[in-house]
């Protein structure tokens, strides 16, 4: 009896170990952290901000688009904004984007809001 439960205790163990695929890599997505997620005073969901350290705006506006609408997707989120460095996220401002600082023109990558509408 003792060695069955060991023996079901060690094949037990060895499961859990296996290595296992990131989500994101499998879903064809960038690895990404999350600086913040809240939900929206509306009720209608959660927004987001992601630090996405690979990705700079050199990258098609199509492709930063279906970039962002995966994270939403594989977050849930209703609505994603994406940096891809901190000095960005900590330079964002209500400001004309002419108007912001150099850090954030670089480093942001854009925007999907509550509408579904894509910006950068």
């Amino acid at each position: 009896m003792k060695k069955t439960a060991l023996a079901i205790m060690m094949l037990w163990g060895s499961l859990g170990c296996q290595p296992r695929k990131d989500a994101n890599m499998e879903a064809g997505l960038p690895q990404y952290s999350t600086i913040s997620s809240v939900e929206v005073y509306t009720g209608k969901g959660k927004a987001g901000d992601v630090l996405i350290p690979s990705l700079s705006r050199t990258l098609t506006s199509s492709d930063r688009e279906k970039t962002l609408r995966g994270i939403m997707k594989s977050e849930g989120w209703l609505i994603i904004s994406a940096f891809s460095t901190k000095d960005a996220y900590k330079e964002r401002s209500c400001a004309p984007f002419a108007e912001r600082p150099k850090a954030f023109k670089e480093g942001y990558i854009g925007k999907v809001d509550e509408n579904g509408n894509f910006s950068e």
